[in-house]
C-alpha cells in the first residue's frame, strides 16, 4: 500500500513539473502578458491580490456564499429526498423538475438569477441549483438501495422505526453523500464564482475575476486561479479530514 502512495506522489510531483514546464514555454514562445502571462508576472499579481485591502473580505463573502448555497441544497435535499422515498406523488412531481435544472444551461440560472435577486443573492441561487439535483439523487438512492431483506428482518424481529432509521436508512445516506460531498462542494464554488463574475457583488472571487478581465490583466487572472484552486483543495483535505473523524467506513 505504501509503494502505491508514493508512487501516486511522484506522479502527482512529476505532471506538476510537467505543467510548470509547460507554462514556462508557452509563455516564452507567445511572449505577450496580455494573452499568456509569466509565471513571475502571475506570482507577483498574487502578491499584489493577498496585500490588498479587501482580500479577506473577498474571498470570506465567496466562501459564505459557497457555503450558504450548500447547506441549503442539502438540507432540502435530505428533506425532498426523504418525502420522495415514502410518496410516490412528491417522487413522481420531483422528476420534472430534477431533469430540468439537470438540463438547463448554467448560463440561464445565472441570468435568471440576476432578473429575480440582487447582486449578493444571486450567486447563491446560482450555486444552490447547480447541486440540489446531485444531492437530491443522491440522498434518494441511498433510501431506495438500501436492502430490503435487512427492513424485513428488522420488522420481523419487531425493531422500533426509529432504530430502523436511525441504524439503517440514515447510515446508507450519509454514506452515498460522501462519496459526492468533495466534488459537489467544488462545484457549488465554481458556479458562485461564475454568479459573482456577472452579478458584480462588492466582494466576490468572481467581481475581482472580471475586474482583471476588464483591465486585461491576465495574469491577475491567473493569480486568482491559483486562489481558487488553493480554496479547492483546502475543501478537499477538509473533507477528507472529516471522513475519517466520523469513520464512514463503519457504514459500510
Amino acid at each position: 500500500m505504501r509503494k502505491f502512495i508514493l508512487k501516486d506522489r511522484k506522479l502527482s510531483i512529476i505532471s506538476k513539473i510537467i505543467i510548470i514546464g509547460f507554462w514556462i514555454l508557452l509563455s516564452k514562445l507567445i511572449d505577450n502578458e496580455i494573452i499568456f502571462p509569466t509565471i513571475k508576472s502571475t506570482l507577483i499579481s498574487l502578491m499584489d491580490i493577498i496585500k490588498g485591502p479587501n482580500f479577506i473580505n473577498i474571498i470570506k463573502y465567496s466562501l459564505i456564499r459557497s457555503l450558504f448555497g450548500f447547506l441549503i441544497s442539502l438540507f432540502l435535499a435530505i428533506l425532498i429526498g426523504i418525502l420522495s422515498s415514502i410518496s410516490k406523488v412528491i417522487y413522481n412531481s420531483m422528476i420534472p423538475v430534477i431533469k430540468f435544472l439537470s438540463s438547463v444551461p448554467t448560463m440561464a440560472i445565472i441570468i435568471l438569477a440576476l432578473i429575480w435577486l440582487n447582486n449578493e443573492f444571486a450567486p447563491m441561487f446560482v450555486g444552490f441549483i447547480m447541486v440540489f439535483p446531485i444531492l437530491y439523487e443522491t440522498v434518494l438512492n441511498g433510501i431506495l438501495n438500501v436492502n430490503r431483506n435487512i427492513i424485513d428482518m428488522a420488522q420481523l424481529y419487531k425493531v422500533d422505526k426509529i432504530t430502523i432509521i436511525k441504524d439503517i436508512y440514515l447510515p446508507s445516506i450519509f454514506l452515498n453523500l460522501s462519496l459526492v460531498f468533495t466534488s459537489t462542494i467544488g462545484i457549488n464554488l465554481k458556479m458562485v464564482i461564475a454568479g459573482e463574475a456577472l452579478a458584480q457583488p462588492k466582494y466576490g472571487i468572481g467581481s475581482n475575476l472580471q475586474l482583471q478581465k476588464t483591465y486585461l490583466n491576465t495574469s491577475g487572472v491567473f493569480a486568482w486561479i491559483i486562489i481558487i484552486l488553493l480554496i479547492s483543495r483546502t475543501f478537499e483535505y477538509l473533507m477528507n479530514g472529516m471522513k475519517h473523524l466520523i469513520d464512514m467506513d463503519r457504514w459500510k
